[in-house]
């Protein structure tokens, strides 16, 4: 009976003795877990306060394949009094870069984001046209390089898409005046811009050609 009494009673000791490790590797594995939920609710929801984080934020989205969610919060920054309005065409343009990016990596759903770029890049091109051009505004090789990109995708409207990037090159390259621009404390020197855009007009102008589209 001693022996059984002593069996018995020894019991209750080892069991807590045995759980308190599991307790301790719970509590080891679930502080970094919660932490992380918390962290992950915080990356999701936190919103950009300024252009710089919208644009970050938009690349991390679109790293992590999330293309719509990208585009939308360029959208959401367009809509908040903050923002700076003379920067909406340079918006435009990147949401229209985001739904490039979409066409190459989702080929199912190319046409719609195509169709979604253009859209906005017809806004970044009626904010070019209504702003007064100052200093050295590259805009317009910007968006002509746009174009050129939908009339590589496109399957149905190379010509069209063809068309206005030669437009926007041609428009661009006399607006490139000078030798060289200084600003911020930094010189650049203006020919090597203008070559690249000589360079975007002759290729675009040869897709145009080999694409059969007939010369207006």
């Amino acid at each position: 009976m001693r022996s059984l009494v002593q069996i018995q009673s020894s019991r209750p000791f080892k069991s807590t003795t045995m759980t308190r490790p599991w307790k301790v590797l719970l509590l080891t594995l679930l502080v970094p877990l919660v932490a992380l939920a918390a962290w992950l609710a915080y990356h999701e929801t936190r919103i950009p306060q300024n252009q710089f984080e919208v644009l970050n934020r938009m690349i991390e989205l679109q790293k992590e394949g999330r293309y719509d969610k990208a585009v939308q919060v360029v959208q959401t920054w367009m809509n908040d009094s903050r923002r700076n309005i003379s920067h909406d065409g340079f918006l435009y343009e990147q949401i229209a870069f985001g739904y490039i990016v979409k066409a190459y990596k989702k080929p199912a759903t190319k046409d719609e984001s195509v169709h979604q770029a253009e859209l906005n890049l017809e806004k970044a091109l009626g904010f070019f046209d209504k702003k007064k051009v100052e200093d050295i505004d590259i805009d317009l090789y910007g968006i002509g390089g746009a174009y050129e990109i939908l009339g590589d995708l496109s399957d149905k409207d190379k010509c069209r898409f063809y068309e206005t990037a030669k437009q926007a090159f041609e428009r661009q390259l006399p607006m490139i005046k000078g030798d060289s621009y200084t600003a911020y404390g930094k010189t650049v020197p203006l020919e090597p811009v203008r070559g690249d855009i000589r360079k975007h007009l002759g290729g675009v102008s040869k897709k145009y050609s080999d694409a059969g589209c007939k010369v207006h």
